[in-house]
């Protein structure tokens, strides 16, 4: 079995197996003080599986190379591990999500007999209402909500039920990780949402869904955009393309263009948002896709790409063309419904004409951003504040 995990990880960062393996011997040269012989030909034998289980500094060298916490992430198991995957029984995977989160949330009341689609539809519909207010009232309001839903739901995989409605609860799941991930991280918390957003990679996987595997990977793409991790940002991103609606394919290149401007990268940034510009122009009914990507509107679109132009100007440390035009598209056409969005563009957009030294504007749009703040907890937006009065004094 080859492993297409470690091979999506290498391409996403562009690098060769000859890069990969003196990156490994660095690593494990500053571990142990020994050279090693790993070339480009043992990761290819790790990419085709031919090696399955490398020694212990191998796999210690090589997550650190990817940046990733386990060997699972690195597609890397014993060969008792995967004979125990491939035969994992129907019980088994019932198990499989709850175990996953018995960490990180809180027990609940014991999950009913049997579940049907129903059951599924009722807590898609309220996943909906959650990410509604969370997008208004921002991840410091409704994360102990989201978590909450969350683990109710995982706790449902012991219920018994047929296969289309295991995948489909599968997909509610890996929907719901990505609203309780993104909460966790609006508010400041990034190694739960961290933890959170990997539980929802692995739903959506388990579900089959590449649609809702690009909409979790797409968060923590911005999460890693945020901590400043352009390369991982861009192989998540990579991850997200598959059998996806146009909107989310417009959403991928917005997100790829952030993680290019945190590289410094202009001709690639100005590239991905005019790609995501056309792909978007293609988008006849945003209600006709998928519900999760019913947020992706066009001043949505206007606020992803002005916040890649935003990052990018301040890694060049001068202004960019065409940044304050699209985020004042953003702001003037966002909604209530969006505060929170709304409130973090305004600030960005005070800051940009602050530094311009256009007084007045800057300060129109700064007494917007802080009214919105009265309505909105969100830790992002308090940090875009901060930078704003930075810009003003």
């Amino acid at each position: 079995m080859t492993n297409d995990e470690l091979r999506r990880l290498r391409l996403g960062r562009e690098w060769t197996q000859g890069d990969v393996a003196k990156r490994v011997n660095t690593r494990i040269k500053a571990a142990t003080g020994r050279d090693s012989a790993i070339d480009a030909n043992v990761i290819s034998r790790l990419e085709r599986g031919v090696i399955s289980w490398p020694d212990a500094e191998v796999r210690d060298a090589l997550c650190g190379v990817f940046g990733v916490a386990t060997n699972a992430e690195l597609g890397l198991f014993s060969k008792r591990t995967r004979r125990d995957r491939e035969e994992v029984s129907e019980s088994k995977r019932r198990d499989f999500l709850a175990v996953s989160l018995a960490s990180i949330l809180p027990d609940v009341l014991p999950s009913p007999s049997s579940l049907g689609m129903k059951d599924v539809d009722d807590i898609a519909e309220r996943t909906f209402a959650l990410e509604e207010w969370e997008r208004r009232s921002g991840g410091l309001s409704t994360r102990h909500l989201a978590f909450g839903e969350l683990r109710s739901v995982v706790d449902l995989t012991k219920s018994s039920m047929g296969p289309r409605v295991r995948d489909r609860l599968c997909g509610q799941i890996a929907n719901l990780a990505d609203l309780a991930a993104w909460s966790a991280f609006d508010a400041g918390q990034s190694a739960p949402a961290r933890s959170t957003f990997g539980l929802g990679i692995k739903a959506a996987q388990e579900a089959g869904d590449d649609g809702l595997l690009c909409h979790v990977a797409t968060g923590l793409a911005r999460q890693e955009i945020a901590e400043r991790k352009p390369d991982q940002a861009v192989a998540l991103a990579d991850m997200a393309t598959g059998n996806v609606p146009l909107s989310a394919l417009a959403m991928i290149a917005a997100v790829k263009a952030q993680a290019y401007a945190i590289r410094g990268d202009e001709p690639e940034v100005m590239r991905q948002i005019a790609l995501a510009e056309s792909i978007y122009s293609r988008v006849t009914d945003l209600r006709s896709e998928p519900r999760w990507m019913w947020y992706f509107t066009e001043h949505k679109l206007h606020g992803e790409t002005g916040h890649a132009l935003y990052l990018l100007a301040m890694v060049k440390g001068r202004p960019v063309s065409d940044l304050v035009s699209r985020l004042r598209r953003a702001v003037d056409s966002q909604t209530s419904n969006r505060a929170r969005s709304k409130a973090i563009d305004t600030a960005q957009l005070a800051t940009v004409l602050y530094r311009q030294g256009a007084q007045d504007e800057a300060d129109q749009y700064a007494r917007t951003a802080t009214d919105l703040s009265t309505v909105v907890r969100s830790a992002r937006l308090d940090a875009a504040l901060a930078e704003m009065r930075r810009a003003q004094a």
